[in-house]
């Protein structure tokens, strides 16, 4: 049985800092060694969490500090964070075009800006949820509690109830 450890970027911060477009790894599992040789010896074998965390977030923040995110790609994130922003006329106050806009989410992020917000507006969905989904999606940017279950499937696969027990603690 093998173990998988991840490291969590910034939107922005992965792709400078693995030096590639993170399009090329988006929803794949890769193994360090096949990555980055270098990264994986420096990492060492161990497969104790308490061992391999520290050392995959301190290896993540040196990366990050080498090769600094784009920021393009942080200021649209920050933008992005309400939904009243529309990506076209974001990139036009950004100086760019969407096309460009979207290159680099691909290579910073993975995806681009759209699915970017998207995924912001179902992480603060999870953060405001409590009792009342219904508000809480309203309070998310969601039009309705309808909108939020069609994104919520789409994005996760699964019920919004179902994935606020499931991953609470992933968004804190």
């Amino acid at each position: 049985m093998s173990r998988w450890f991840g490291v969590r970027f910034r939107p922005g911060a992965g792709g400078p800092a693995l030096e590639l477009p993170l399009s090329e790894l988006r929803d794949r599992r890769v193994a360090l060694e096949d990555l980055n040789p270098a990264l994986a010896r420096n990492l060492g074998v161990s497969d104790d969490p308490h061992v391999v965390a520290p050392r995959l977030a301190a290896i993540a923040a040196e990366l990050v500090n080498a090769r600094p995110p784009d920021r393009v790609v942080q200021a649209a994130t920050v933008r992005l964070r309400d939904s009243r922003v529309r990506v076209d006329r974001l990139a036009d106050e950004l100086g760019f075009s969407e096309r460009q806009l979207r290159r680099r989410f691909d290579d910073a992020v993975g995806y681009g800006p759209k699915t970017l917000e998207r995924i912001l507006r179902l992480g603060q969905f999870l953060a405001a949820s409590g009792t009342d989904i219904a508000a809480a999606a309203i309070d998310a940017g969601y039009a309705d509690q309808a909108h939020l279950t069609r994104e919520c499937r789409v994005l996760t696969g699964l019920a919004p109830s179902e994935w606020v027990s499931a991953h609470r603690a992933y968004w804190k």
